[in-house]
């Protein structure tokens, strides 16, 4: 597979996903999202036991955390420079998306989340499990704003990241980055379009992320300029 046509993903994503996100909040309703119709057949129609079992479980960030954790101090111990150096790199390019996404994005367009504009959401809500939103929205869910995604983009930032360095996983790694993805949708609280927003950050970051890697970490040359005198 040549890895380099994976370069025009993010700005296809970025191209399919900025021209709608300027909706405030008073126009985000179930009327003029422009991704309403997405959201309802990701987020209701697609409703299942199975994913309503499954969903909350993905989508929790604080076991997502534990795992990371694993994986990064694995790389650590048993990766060798290759992994010690990727582990240094998951760190700036977590922070950077999910800062991006969190302190600058999210307040400069503040759309606000499914849950608390539109009626009748198969929503998730923690300790009190799975409701339907009223089909007036009455009340405030969550407090903070809805575009783009910070599960989308931080975990597509590191599964996409981790994949390209270690090719063999890429597709189980972006199995991940996706289910946490949909996950976002399917509990109520992200439109579509924050997620396909989340997903080109988290994938620009990465190939950031890479190409830096990539020049720090060069086995070849490495060796090369330890034997200088060898042809």
């Amino acid at each position: 597979m040549n890895f380099r046509i994976l370069i025009f993903i993010p700005a296809v994503l970025v191209m399919m996903t900025f021209f709608p996100i300027f909706a405030s909040a008073a126009e985000t309703d179930d009327i003029t999202a422009p991704d309403l119709g997405a959201f309802r057949l990701l987020n209701g129609k697609a409703a299942n036991p199975f994913f309503d079992f499954l969903m909350p479980i993905v989508t929790d960030f604080r076991k997502w955390r534990i795992v990371l954790v694993i994986v990064w101090v694995a790389l650590v111990i048993f990766g060798k420079a290759k992994g010690r150096w990727a582990a240094f790199m998951m760190i700036p390019l977590v922070a950077a998306s999910d800062q991006l996404c969190a302190s600058l994005i999210k307040p400069l367009v503040g759309r606000m989340r499914p849950c608390e504009v539109l009626g009748n959401v198969h929503f998730w809500h923690g300790v009190e499990g799975w409701i339907t939103t009223p089909a007036e929205v009455v009340r405030s869910y969550k407090s903070s704003f809805s575009f783009p995604s910070n599960h989308a983009a931080n975990m597509t930032g590191a599964m996409v990241f981790l994949g390209l360095v270690y090719r063999k996983s890429l597709i189980y790694l972006l199995i991940v980055a996706f289910a946490v993805s949909y996950s976002r949708i399917y509990i109520g609280v992200h439109w579509p379009l924050d997620v396909l927003a989340g997903m080109a950050i988290g994938t620009t970051l990465a190939f950031l992320a890479w190409t830096a890697f990539k020049w720090i970490y060069h086995p070849a040359r490495k060796k090369q300029a330890k034997t200088p005198g060898e042809r």
